[in-house]
């Protein structure tokens, strides 16, 4: 379920994607139904969830700690000490919390630097039950992640018949932290990721990125958890509509700099959402200006990769999304369309409001038994659309 908590969009994400799990947590009912519901700004979010991650982290629940870490660090800047803090914290209770499980964390080294990997072995009864699932399955970090949740997304499958390995690419997560940018080519992680396990085939869950399918062949299926055609797009959707035109024309430079540079200066005060967003831009691709923004996130876009990804794709969309226009389905679509198989499953807020979110936050378990159904079963070499 998707819990409108604060009545602001941008916070009800956050809050639903890490409070969701912990909400069973005695003392957290009157939180939520109280303290959250007078929250107005990203401060006020950071200082609440602080002061529960200590309170939770002093109670020896590692499991809740570490979530409500992730969600103090969410906001801050990256020059801020405080979020390295949060963020140290996070990783040392998460790791506390999984030791009962087949699950350790790795260094890869990547260029003149490494990349934080987590894997997880496989259950062996699921891998008996289950012979046609792949034996990997690399999840993908997307825009605002660590690996530590984005492993933590894989305890709502219901079977787990193959291995599970969750990375920071470069500009994400801890890889950001270092001071690693974002790059386009995430062909070329994803295939030092493989090397380093020693991986040969597996399937791919991309939470929002799709490029390396095109140029890994060993990437056997395909997951778009959920869908994002071109990452600009999570940029631009916050802006007032006579603005998107012309922040679409300093990326082809067909206007100038300067122009959407004060625009969106102006735009982030009256936007917590905008601000948060061009504040995160801005730290994963290392570049200052909006207008220097916008050209760098204008390079991670499905639009080059049409018709070159021919593994079996499971697509996953909702009309509610904030980050990706639900109209880009279609483009999707179309990018797509030589795949073995593509099956899409659309969500609508009028019916389905859970799974309509972005990454459909408001039901994690069904997602991911769709996802894990997809997985498991036999692929067929047709072309197969299906609308839930």
């Amino acid at each position: 379920m998707f819990t409108e908590y604060t009545g602001n969009r941008q916070f009800d994400l956050q809050l639903n994607r890490y409070l969701g799990p912990i909400l069973d947590r005695p003392g957290m009912d009157p939180l939520t139904t109280s303290t959250l519901a007078r929250i107005r700004s990203t401060s006020q979010i950071t200082q609440f969830a602080g002061r529960m991650a200590a309170r939770f982290d002093a109670e020896g629940d590692a499991a809740a700690a570490w979530r409500l870490y992730c969600l103090a660090a969410f906001y801050l800047p990256e020059h801020d000490q405080r979020k390295r803090h949060f963020i140290d914290a996070a990783s040392r209770n998460f790791d506390a919390s999984h030791t009962h499980l087949a699950m350790r964390r790795h260094t890869v080294p990547y260029k003149d630097g490494s990349l934080t990997a987590i894997h997880w072995q496989a259950d062996p009864d699921d891998r008996a039950r289950f012979p046609d699932a792949p034996s990997t399955l690399v999840m993908m970090n997307g825009f605002d992640g660590y690996a530590e949740e984005i492993i933590s997304f894989a305890l709502h499958f219901p079977t787990r018949p193959f291995d599970i390995i969750a990375f920071d690419g470069p500009g994400q997560g801890h890889t950001a932290l270092a001071g690693m940018p974002l790059e386009p080519q995430w062909e070329r992680p994803t295939v030092a990721v493989l090397d380093y396990f020693g991986i040969d085939n597996a399937a791919a869950l991309g939470v929002s990125f799709m490029r390396a399918a095109a140029h890994c062949p060993r990437i056997s299926h395909v997951i778009a958890f959920d869908m994002m055609y071109r990452l600009l797009d999570g940029l631009t959707m916050p802006l007032p509509r006579p603005l998107r035109p012309i922040a679409e024309a300093v990326v082809s430079r067909a206007r100038p700099a300067w122009l959407i540079d004060g625009l969106m200066g102006i735009a982030q005060r009256f936007s917590a959402d905008l601000a948060w967003k061009l504040q995160q831009a801005r730290h994963l691709t290392g570049q200052d200006k909006p207008s220097d923004v916008l050209r760098a996130l204008g390079a991670y876009t499905m639009e080059p990769l049409d018709g070159q990804i021919h593994q079996p794709c499971l697509v996953m969309a909702g009309d509610a999304d904030q980050y990706v226009p639900f109209e880009r389905l279609d483009d999707v679509r179309r990018a797509l369309r030589n795949a073995a198989s593509l099956d899409v499953r659309a969500f609508h807020e009028a019916t389905d409001p859970g799974m309509a979110q972005h990454c459909q936050v408001g039901d994690l378990d069904r997602a991911f038994a769709i996802m894990c159904e997809w997985l498991q079963a036999p692929m067929k070499s047709l072309h197969n659309s299906l609308a839930v």
